[in-house]
């Protein structure tokens, strides 16, 4: 059904159906597919873009292209998406080595995101101010 309505051009399906090709969610699982579904998504729809941005860069972190993803998690940030700044910050703090830039992005996230985001933003934020308090003595 989504598939359908997809190829018929309605975008509010874009991302939806990305998402299923994404986790296999009643499809067989495509990471191919999800991407071409969420750069549609990000190129037709306002609303969906920072979701399909930070999608994007998901698929990959999880490929381990670091430099990739965290250029789409930026996107996302730009696209009003602030609980991406926990992924991205994530990235910046463990695989880039960029702790000041990592804990500006933990506090960047806003009351937009979830619950959790912001707890887990919190908690990220706390290790980068003593891994730059541990490097700075």
């Amino acid at each position: 059904m989504l598939l359908h309505a997809a190829r018929k051009g309605e975008a509010e399906v874009f991302l939806n159906l990305g998402y299923a090709y994404d986790v296999g969610h009643g499809i067989r699982r495509c990471r191919r597919r999800a991407l071409h579904w969420y750069r549609r998504a990000l190129e037709s729809d306002e609303a969906s873009a920072g979701s399909a941005a930070n999608n994007i860069g998901t698929i990959y972190r999880d490929r381990d292209d670091v430099l990739r993803a965290a250029k789409w998690f930026r996107r996302a940030v730009a696209a009003g998406n602030s609980a991406s700044n926990l992924a991205l910050g994530m990235l910046l703090v463990g695989r880039l080595g960029r702790p000041t830039e990592a804990l500006a992005c933990f506090r960047a996230v806003g009351p937009d995101a979830s619950e959790a985001s912001i707890e887990a933003a919190t908690t990220w934020a706390a290790f980068a101010e003593n891994l730059l308090a541990t490097r700075n003595t």
